[in-house]
């Protein structure tokens, strides 16, 4: 008895320690977000301004006025386009017309047709050489995913102007489809730090960074994603048989938390976004800048159920199905008896029976917008282009500019508390805010 006593006035004395140590924590993690809210705030004034600013140096110039800006005013950038995406014609209607576009809000652009894959991956890769501050990937999610990839770990920024047919990038980071309001959001040059995902190398494999997606049977869901786009409803449960004819080898998932899952379904998505292929929702929940990845998995399907799970999340519907499993995860590693179909993004890689995953949390630096695909999402940008589908084009209403000198759109006015802000010493707010 007194042994128990003794081991219950320990455990009392501990417990109280505890105690005190958790609210001394909780006291001072309530006063560290006392001072992140309010850097925030001035974060948030920072980029106010410099959205307002963007409107009131780079707009069109006055018929019979010779327009201000010059040469050295220009930032200069190489603009990558893809002029077989979709909606360039459409949109841009020619390079010359994209880059004049360019120059009226402040870019002076360098063009480069993309020939093929390779060759557009070793023009990014020279410009980041030479030190261009920015490349503008003008096309369709493969385009911006490959300049992306690229850009890796580069003090490169990243710009989008979105003229592919499903432009799921573009969505996820509130870039505006309108040509004029994208090429103002590239002027004012708001970034974002964005993960990317990596696929682990191999021996006969040098690993690959990825944007939206990677896993296994990747390759097999996306022609059926393609069957969709076309119409061919009938083909998409004989694409989805493929991968239950497959689940007498049941494949093993372990992550970084120590949890191990198993799946008998050849289909494991790993998402850096909440998109896939035709504006699938497959990650509802992903950003593109939290440091984490999204993984699904699909048990307890039939071939007719699981094309139909997929043909219900297109055009970024959200779907409730028991059946997908889904957890978060920085690392993760897909295990199985026999070799496993890989796919990161479009790209088909080697087969391995083992395949490793994780995050490169802030590989990359993106003009960003106030995108739902962001934990971080730009506040200074009004316009909040939907998930998936058709983005009414903003109206260019004119309203005064906050010093009153001259005039912005509405889709860049900044908000309500910023409106009349305060005047901030841009070099030095930028020096105090910048991540260690």
């Amino acid at each position: 008895m007194p042994s128990e006593a003794k081991q219950t006035k320990k455990a009392a004395k501990q417990l109280h320690q505890m105690q005190a140590e958790q609210a001394q924590g909780a006291r001072k993690l309530g006063r560290l977000r006392d001072k992140l809210e309010m850097r925030s705030r001035r974060f948030q004034k920072l980029e106010a301004e410099m959205a307002a600013l963007e409107q009131q140096l780079y707009t069109a110039p006055v018929e019979g006025q010779p327009s201000p800006l010059n040469a050295k005013a220009l930032r200069p950038a190489l603009l990558v386009i893809n002029s077989h995406s979709r909606g360039f014609d459409h949109l841009a209607e020619s390079p010359e017309n994209l880059v004049a576009v360019l120059q009226a809000h402040g870019i002076a652009a360098e063009v480069y047709v993309k020939t093929s894959g390779k060759a557009l991956r070793t023009r990014v890769r020279e410009a980041v050489k030479v030190g261009v501050p920015l490349v503008i990937a003008a096309g369709g999610d493969g385009t911006i995913g490959h300049v992306a990839c690229e850009l890796a770990g580069t003090d490169t920024v990243l710009g989008i102007l979105p003229t592919g047919a499903m432009n799921n990038v573009a969505h996820e980071l509130g870039i505006p489809l309108d040509l004029q309001q994208a090429c103002a959001l590239l002027g004012a040059g708001i970034t974002r730090p964005i993960d990317l995902g990596w696929v682990g190398a191999t021996d006969e494999d040098k690993g690959h960074y990825f944007l939206e997606t990677a896993g296994v049977g990747l390759m097999i869901a996306l022609p059926a994603g393609q069957n969709v786009k076309k119409g061919r409803w009938g083909k998409l449960p004989s694409a989805f048989r493929q991968l239950l004819a497959l689940s007498d080898n049941p494949i093993t998932i372990e992550l970084d938390s120590g949890e191990v899952l198993e799946t008998k379904v050849q289909l494991v998505t790993v998402s850096n976004a909440p998109l896939y292929a035709v504006s699938n929702l497959i990650a509802p929940e992903a950003k593109m800048d939290d440091g984490l990845l999204d993984v699904a998995l699909y048990d307890g399907l039939s071939d007719s159920e699981l094309a139909a799970y997929f043909l219900q999340t297109a055009n970024g519907q959200r779907v409730a199905n028991p059946n997908v499993r889904f957890y978060r995860a920085r690392h993760v590693q897909i295990r199985a008896a026999q070799d496993l179909p890989v796919t990161a993004d479009n790209v088909e890689l080697p087969s391995r029976h083992v395949l490793d995953l994780e995050v490169a949390p802030r590989a990359l630096t993106a003009i960003v917008g106030k995108g739902t695909g962001l934990a971080w999402p730009v506040e200074a940008v009004r316009s909040v282009p939907p998930l998936a589908g058709p983005q009414d084009k903003p109206k260019t209403e004119l309203v005064p500019a906050p010093n009153g000198n001259g005039h912005v759109t509405a889709e860049f006015v900044p908000a309500a508390e910023a409106a009349q802000p305060e005047p901030v010493q841009m070099a030095a707010a930028s020096e105090e805010l910048r991540p260690a």
